[in-house]
């Protein structure tokens, strides 16, 4: 006899989203269970984890800095202590300004306030500058810690999941034996093909990484020349990101690898003796105004969405699930502009 299950929040998608997000609602007493399909790509355990709080080229400082950090800093630690590892390991940054955009930018931060404590100059390197408060999440070993402490609490269903099959009703939602008075999408950029949040503006961009290995001295630094090099452990770097739009194609591709090893070739490296490890690939689930998606339904007022973090889910995560968090438990007011009341539901 299959057993019933009564939950306050039922959360689809167990990625970086979906299992803080359960984690931050466990700790504030509520019920939880989730639905993960191990048998799909997740951008989550495909991601470098970087946390980098000023990006692009025109190097603009992440909104809410000074709150958002801080508040990945300090979850990341709780992670750690209650699991027992490190997740979150500080890095800093050596990037190049590769052209007369970047140069300009780099001229207009420089003696700004606000950017004193993420960008300084390189004494006789007016190409290259350092990038402060920067690092990377261990994403595989967090999300690996947290589902299986999911598992120990008997809330984490692994199974494919059809949204059609949704029972909605007025108090709350049924799929086969899970009852949730409240159900939260966390599936990343496939929700844009859900039809609750259809009207949504997701704009998914694949990208490719690969995962190397050398018995050479690697860089102290994370190397930045539009594509990065993530320095790991007892040899091993990650190098990536490419980027292509309008695709749903997750598979790894030929021209992907042979531009991450063109730009490999530009690496302060040591180019001899360097193995590939893996290669791979991810759609990152990015927004219009690069800004992400927290909030219920405008109709179905127990269907929310957890979504939208781009390529700065190890970064905004953290922050935005408390206040995703507090909205569910106490009604506290999302921030302006998560909120998906900013875009009106056709």
């Amino acid at each position: 006899m299959i057993q019933r299950v009564t939950t306050d929040v039922l959360i689809i998608g167990a990625g970086l989203a979906g299992s803080i997000l359960a984690w931050r609602l466990i700790q504030a007493g509520q019920s939880v269970h989730l639905i993960h399909n191990p048998e799909i790509t997740s951008a989550s355990r495909v991601a470098a984890g970087l946390i980098n709080p000023v990006t692009g080229q025109r190097l603009v400082l992440q909104s809410n800095i000074d709150t958002i950090l801080p508040a990945a800093r300090k979850l990341y630690e709780q992670l750690s202590t209650q699991f027992e590892k490190p997740f979150f390991f500080a890095k800093p940054m050596l990037r190049t300004l590769q052209n007369q955009k970047a140069q300009e930018a780099w001229n207009k931060r420089r003696n700004h306030p606000d950017y004193q404590d993420y960008l300084s100059a390189i004494p006789d390197s007016p190409n290259t500058i350092e990038q402060h408060n920067t690092g990377y999440l261990d994403t595989n070993s967090l999300l690996d810690s947290l589902h299986a402490y999911f598992r120990d609490q008997q809330c984490l269903t692994e199974s494919h999941i059809d949204l059609q099959d949704i029972q909605i009703h007025d108090s709350h939602i049924q799929w086969q034996n899970i009852e949730a008075e409240k159900i939260i999408l966390c599936q990343g950029w496939r929700t844009k093909n859900c039809s609750f949040f259809s009207y949504l503006p997701f704009q998914p961009a694949k990208g490719e990484i690969l995962t190397l290995f050398t018995p050479n001295k690697l860089p102290e630094h994370i190397i930045n020349q539009g594509t990065w090099l993530l320095p790991l452990q007892h040899g091993h770097f990650r190098l990536g990101a490419t980027y292509q739009t309008q695709t749903d194609d997750e598979s790894i591709s030929q021209a992907g690898k042979d531009q991450l090893l063109k730009a490999l070739a530009l690496m302060p490296i040591e180019q001899n003796e360097v193995i590939i490890k893996d290669h791979q690939a991810g759609i990152r689930p990015n927004t219009l105004d690069k800004s992400p998606f927290l909030g219920m339904h405008p109709t179905y007022h127990n269907i929310g969405i957890f979504n939208g973090f781009g390529s700065k889910g190890s970064l905004l995560i953290p922050w935005y699930s408390k206040r995703m968090c507090e909205y569910l438990t106490r009604q506290k007011v999302l921030p302006a502009e998560a909120d998906i009341q900013r875009f009106a539901c056709a």
